[in-house]
């Protein structure tokens, strides 16, 4: 995979030799082939990795460092619609000196200054340096799959794509930010530029950092659009038209050179880009064909697809090459792959992801396209029944409530759907008072797990930064909030992120189609009834694929397929219950730095393994993945000194590698049967 590092100070604070090797090793998960140029009058450095196979033209290419006159560029960056690009750059009169992602986004830079990146469209993360103006141009695509932070080191400024890399530097901040740790533990995502060391910021998806003179400002080059019903198209029409815009965004995607591959599940998204994408290269004459890799779950699972990707498969004459989930453990030595991650937060189908990226290359191929996009675009919950309530439509919400079969099913089911989104905060507070503490929840808050430190909460304000950092709703529309939440949120990057360099360590990069800035600004305007109208969703997205795909697969469905809930239930209330259950009963950094309530944690595990339920499952999962990151750092974790302020502790650079109590074994057969052993230190 790519990464980048840039440092940028005084002449005399020039990081020397030592100093950029350590960096660089911060970045060694990210490529094994590097450049540094430094030569920048002392006052500039600029460095990238690639693996080998990106130096191909079709990804990040064999430049690493481009120097063109007093601009220098270090880019992770896959450009689409490029020629697009270039037609804009020939009207600004710039001229472009080469064909790679850099070479484009360089002229982009003379072309239209530090709002350079509101240009490009593509999978991108860069760092720039103009010599002339002692100006630092860094930006990331909206999409975030690739990761830029910084941090102020004394006078300089270091930016790289890992955090290990910035902490590579001898004097780089190593405190810990304890209010950002215990809000991963609680599932708290939205705040966008924190991470786990309060010296090291992230840079938020969609945004531009320039630093010119003193600290870094940051500010967004792309924003949702507004999700409001515009006149145009009516849903034949449209349907044509998002079928050429998705058939557009698949061709741009596709690997020029070697094969292409779809994570391909049974749902409308994936499958639709599939479809797409077949037309595509059969409209063009191409004899090539997307390779098809997909998960298999036994019957009677509530993931089970199988049938509908074969469908959709034979369909187009192709061949699935077949994951067993059975072979595919939730956790695959826990500790280490937190003593790996850079953040507490951890995706909850790392292996999935993992192992679908090793389809793709047994397949032969680099490039994944995924169904991202498709949910948050072309899709929304049962909120729009709150917006007819609003609106007094009541004959249409008599009308949606019947189809939906909710007739019978009481008040507490009509006021949750069609009057609890619509309620202040201050009501939803207020309702705590009469529910025993426990208030309404708002329109997609997350609950606060009872088992974080009610202390904590109060003293770190850790549900008033929530709120502060939450995307605000501008208007009445419920709906149309939900879709620009989908879009704005800074949980999703972050989980894209994740799944972009899972796929990357594993030789594949992931892109997603129905992500597409194209398409996004085409769904915003649709209206409501096309994503869901009484029993049927998605309903704009499945009249596009009418041809391309089975009628079987394009059906409504009684009920909702491909559901990961009981692999995920599975995993953690049976196969390593043992494991989990021993964490838990441990010495706990989360319980020692006053961030959970152990004797809570473990009465509601305890639950849990009996009963179930699956937000307090998910809940359960990032509590103690953060827990996990803590402790393979726990040795070289002390408190920042006496009277440092609450959220601060220090850590050192190195991992640990002890285990906890029931190190989990590395599944590879029987999963069920041999998921963990009880073996203090073996990993």
């Amino acid at each position: 995979m790519s990464g980048v590092l840039g440092g940028f100070g005084r002449p005399s604070e020039r990081t020397d030799a030592p100093t950029i090797r350590a960096m660089l090793a911060g970045l060694a998960r990210r490529g094994t082939e590097s450049e540094v140029r430094n030569d920048f009058g002392g006052s500039a450095l600029l460095a990238a990795c690639r693996q080998f196979w990106e130096l191909d033209d079709g990804f990040s290419g064999s430049l690493f460092v481009l120097e063109d006159g007093a601009i220098a560029v270090a880019a992770d960056a896959t450009l689409y619609y490029q020629q697009d690009l270039l037609r804009q750059l020939r009207q600004a009169a710039v001229p472009v000196r080469g064909s790679t992602a850099s070479h484009l986004i360089l002229a982009a830079y003379r072309a239209w200054g530090e709002r350079c990146a509101e240009r490009l469209e593509g999978d991108f993360a860069f760092i720039l340096w103009d010599g002339d103006e002692q100006r630092v141009v860094c930006a990331r695509d909206f999409g975030g799959k690739r990761p830029l932070f910084y941090a102020q080191i004394g006078n300089s400024l270091a930016i790289a794509s890992t955090i290990p890399a910035l902490l590579g530097h001898p004097r780089s901040p190593r405190d810990l930010d304890l209010v950002s740790i215990g809000a991963d533990a609680a599932g708290l995502f939205a705040a966008p530029t924190e991470t786990a060391y309060s010296g090291i910021s992230q840079l938020p998806a969609g945004c531009t950092l320039v630093a010119e003179s003193g600290r870094p400002r940051v500010a967004p080059h792309w924003t949702p659009p507004a999700v409001r019903e515009g006149r145009g198209l009516d849903f034949e029409e449209a349907a044509g038209e998002l079928r050429r815009l998705l058939q557009a965004a698949v061709a741009e995607r596709l690997d020029p050179h070697g094969a292409t591959s779809v994570w391909l599940s049974g749902g409308w998204d994936s499958t639709a880009v599939f479809g797409a994408g077949q037309q595509m290269l059969r409209e063009r004459g191409s004899d090539r064909h997307l390779q098809a890799i997909s998960i298999s779950f036994p019957p009677g699972d509530v993931g089970r697809e199988d049938e509908l990707i074969l469908a959709v498969a034979n369909h187009w004459g192709s061949a699935v090459h077949w994951l067993d989930i059975a072979q595919i453990p939730l956790l695959d030595h826990p500790l280490d792959s937190a003593a790996a991650r850079d953040q507490p937060f951890a995706h909850a189908f790392e292996n999935v992801n993992r192992a679908l990226a090793d389809g793709s290359r047994a397949a032969g191929a680099r490039v994944a396209l995924d169904g991202v996009g498709g949910d948050q675009l072309f899709q929304v919950s049962n909120v729009y029944l709150s917006d007819l309530f609003r609106t007094g439509s009541w004959l249409t919400l008599a009308q949606e409530w019947r189809l939906k079969g909710m007739s019978g099913s009481g008040f507490r089911s009509f006021f949750r759907s069609a009057m609890q989104p619509l309620l202040p905060d201050v009501l939803l507070r207020g309702a705590g008072t009469l529910r025993g503490g426990r208030p309404l929840r708002g329109q997609l808050q997350r609950p606060l797990p009872e088992w974080i430190d009610r202390d904590f909460v109060r003293r770190t304000g850790l549900i008033e930064r929530e709120r502060l950092h939450t995307p605000k709703r501008v208007g009445p529309d419920r709906a149309a909030y939900e879709t620009e939440w989908y879009l704005s949120h800074p949980y999703f990057p972050r989980a894209f992120a994740c799944v972009h360099g899972f796929a990357l360590e594993h030789g594949v990069e992931v892109r997603s189609p129905l992500y597409d800035g194209r398409i996004v600004r085409f769904a915003a305007g649709r209206p409501r009834s096309e994503r869901s109208q009484g029993t049927e969703t998605k309903r704009l997205l499945r009249r596009a694929m009418r041809g391309l795909l089975p009628e079987q697969v394009l059906a409504r469905r009684a009920f909702r397929t491909g559901s990961s809930e009981g692999y995920f239930a599975r995993s953690m209330r049976q196969t390593f219950a043992p494991y989990l259950g021993q964490l838990i009963d441990g010495a706990m950094c989360l319980a020692q730095m006053g961030i959970v309530n152990p004797s809570i944690l473990r009465k509601r595990w305890d639950e849990y393994v009996r009963r179930g339920g699956g937000e307090v499952g998910v809940s359960l999962f990032l509590t103690l993945q953060a827990e996990l990151w803590l402790r393979s750092r726990a040795p070289n974790t002390k408190p920042a000194g006496a009277g440092a302020p609450v959220g601060r502790y220090k850590i050192g650079a190195a991992a640990a590698t002890a285990s906890p109590p029931g190190q989990a074994a590395r599944n590879s057969h029987e999963v069920q049967e041999e998921s963990w052993m009880a073996k203090a230190g073996n990993t």
